[in-house]
């Protein structure tokens, strides 16, 4: 099974999960909507993938986890509201590791949460601990240690990293001066990206904490947006304040691509994901400009093969034309024929790693790695 999830409209929606295999949306739990609005979400995958669920955070403190069942829709097995603090009770992010199961959970509180997930998906504490002067808006698993991952919490206003060990412990932090919007990291590469919201993207070394270099987002508000690993980890992904999509090359920074959402607004929300070697984005909308109803757009890459320029004869010019001119109406046909919008997202997409999903592999002459909207029906 292959899902996608989404917040809803508060008190309306909840928190709701599409089959992308079948393009249907599942029924979720009742009562989902009543707990706050959805800040955080990541997927539960066993490492022999034999089960695997959901696990999402609110506003209001509500840390639930929903389970699927063998008929493929999803029941809630836990959500406990975990204490607040000074600064409220906001669930600010959320990060699985599949190899020990563990569940990293930060709060707006200045508080950071270690969990087993047990063998029925319900959760057991490990450690809890609150860090003043620390007000985290992404959390990350990195190296694993003895007893288990490190974790990182990355601070918004105070633009701290700090690094715990698996009691709990502070064992490193970073000052990183600037506010930061969201994190994404990569172990094998050794490499963290951070949204710097004053910049863009922000690239460190992740074994010394050090920043290499910064991919420049224009902007003309200081926004979060999501960040993300992409394309193999060959690119980087970062949302904008004006309705694109920003798409670099890891190594040298340059912008290879970027997607116009088709309105100049908010796009806080971007995840990514592959199937089959080709790569797959998530965008959502955030912000007050969203009324009714918004869309999840779901882009894939074209994969494009070459066109040789030996040999080529004006003929056979003319008909790698009419070819193309011919997959661009099937493209345009099929464009139309499967959009359909889908209900208001406040902002949350990410972990969809998890799974291979269902979409069309199109191969179109002459075009080099662009990217056309693909659709959930």
């Amino acid at each position: 099974m292959n899902y996608v999830s989404a917040d809803m409209r508060v008190g309306e929606d909840g928190t709701c999960i599409w089959d992308l295999q079948s393009s249907r949306l599942l029924s979720s739990p009742i009562g989902s909507s009543m707990r706050g609005i959805t800040t955080a979400i990541a997927w539960i995958i066993r490492s022999d993938d034999a089960e695997e669920g959901l696990v999402f955070g609110t506003n209001d403190g509500f840390l639930c986890i929903w389970k699927r069942e063998k008929a493929g829709y999803f029941i809630e097995v836990t959500c406990e509201r975990l204490e607040g603090g000074p600064d409220g009770l906001e669930i600010s992010g959320i990060a699985y590791d599949t190899s020990t199961g563990q569940l990293a959970v930060v709060q707006r509180s200045q508080s950071v949460h270690r969990f087993i997930v047990d063998v029925s998906m319900r959760l057991v504490v490990v450690k809890s601990v609150q860090i003043p002067q620390h007000w985290p808006q992404a959390v990350c698993f990195g190296q694993t240690g003895f007893g288990g991952p490190e974790i990182w919490s990355f601070g918004r206003e105070d633009g701290i990293i700090h690094v715990l060990n698996d009691a709990g412990k502070v064992v490193k932090s970073k000052m990183t001066g600037t506010v930061i919007g969201h994190a994404a990291m990569n172990v094998k590469e050794d490499t963290l990206i951070i949204d710097d919201v004053s910049q863009g993207v922000a690239v460190f070394k992740l074994s010394t904490t050090d920043r290499l270099r910064t991919f420049n987002v224009p902007l003309a508000t200081r926004r979060l947006r999501s960040v993300a690993f992409h394309d193999g980890n060959s690119a980087i992904i970062s949302g904008s304040d004006h309705g694109k999509i920003y798409i670099f090359d890891r190594r040298t920074g340059d912008v290879i691509d970027t997607i116009d959402i088709g309105i100049k607004d908010w796009v806080q929300s971007v995840a990514s994901t592959e199937r089959n070697g080709v790569p797959l984005i998530f965008i959502g909308r955030s912000g007050g400009n969203v009324v009714g109803k918004n869309e999840v757009q779901l882009w894939e890459k074209i994969l494009v093969p070459l066109i040789k320029e030996e040999g080529r004869t004006r003929k056979g010019f003319q008909e790698e034309v009419l070819a193309v001119m011919c997959l661009l109406s099937v493209l345009f046909v099929l464009e139309n024929v499967l959009v359909r919008k889908l209900h208001h997202v406040q902002g949350v997409l990410d972990d969809f790693n998890h799974r291979e999903y269902r979409y069309l592999i199109i191969s179109v002459m002459g075009l080099r790695g662009s990217f056309r909207k693909c659709t959930l029906t």
